[in-house]
């Protein structure tokens, strides 16, 4: 596969990069600049608002017929090309899937704190003399931060589905690993006619989580499969069944355990079996 050919004789292969690469010392965090010198055939350069730019990794279908595309949303702090996202994309590529990665840079200490927050502002109490009100302006004040890091990470996901589009790729499913869960939920919800949905081991944000019935219950999503193993699946199904949303499939997946590279292959096969028409 010529995706997958290499410089100097590496490896060629998605999500087995040097320790070194994983996290580079770039403006992004991600090590991309170092990422597109170890992938020159995958390396696909985004353009994104305002003269910025952000790396994806492109594999085409290793065989005929393309089983259509698949983009998938590294874990927070992953590159497009490391951890699970790049062991899955080489598993799912010889299932004849076309796939695209994206990395999804971590936020700033201060930001993570925000979106860690349970608590909404609008549960506050309006005593402006109480320590909850001083919570509250001071959520107020990164609200912004929030709604730019979200906003652009919005922008690469719907960059990467233009990229496909434009190579006549029929995008089937977008899988969100970890953090990246939360990031999907938000594209998928903004379509009118969205792919399926895939959470690998998903990890939401607390305001996230309890919306989540409600964001999905107004999109067009036509099926989502959680592949975990959390006992949050199991209450997720059960909270998203009483909210009437339709298509939620839970699989477990090595109770109790975190994934990792190595189960890039087991996971490719759940995700290839659930795509097949129904």
């Amino acid at each position: 596969m010529p995706a997958f050919a290499q410089e100097q004789g590496g490896s060629g292969l998605p999500g087995q990069l040097p320790a070194g690469e994983v996290r580079g010392v770039v403006s992004s965090g991600l090590g991309e600049w170092g990422l597109s010198q170890r992938f020159p055939d995958a390396a696909l350069w985004l353009d994104l608002e305002g003269g910025a730019r952000t790396l994806a990794l492109f594999w085409p279908e290793a065989g005929l017929p393309a089983r259509g595309a698949l983009i998938i949303l590294a874990d927070e702090g992953e590159n497009a090309g490391s951890g699970l996202a790049g062991a899955l994309a080489h598993e799912l590529v010889r299932r004849k899937f076309a796939v695209l990665t994206l990395g999804l840079e971590a936020p700033e200490p201060a930001l993570e704190k925000v979106l860690e927050r349970s608590r909404s502002a609008s549960e506050a109490s309006p005593d402006a003399s109480s320590p909850t009100t001083i919570d509250v302006i001071e959520s107020e004040v990164v609200d912004r931060p929030e709604a730019a890091y979200r906003a652009h990470i919005l922008e690469e996901i719907v960059a990467g589905a233009a990229e496909l589009e434009k190579r006549e790729y029929e995008l089937v499913a977008v899988v969100g690993i970890g953090r990246g869960s939360n990031h999907v939920v938000s594209f998928a919800a903004g379509l009118e006619a969205s792919p399926a949905l895939i959470w690998v081991d998903p990890n939401f944000y607390p305001r996230d989580a309890a919306r989540l019935a409600e964001v999905l219950g107004k999109a067009s999503v036509p099926r989502i499969l959680e592949l975990s193993g959390s006992d949050d699946g199991g209450q997720r199904k059960a909270s998203l069944g009483r909210a009437r949303v339709e298509g939620f499939s839970f699989q477990s997946v090595g109770a109790g355990t975190e994934f990792s590279p190595q189960d890039g292959k087991a996971i490719a096969g759940r995700i290839s079996d659930w795509l097949k028409p129904q």
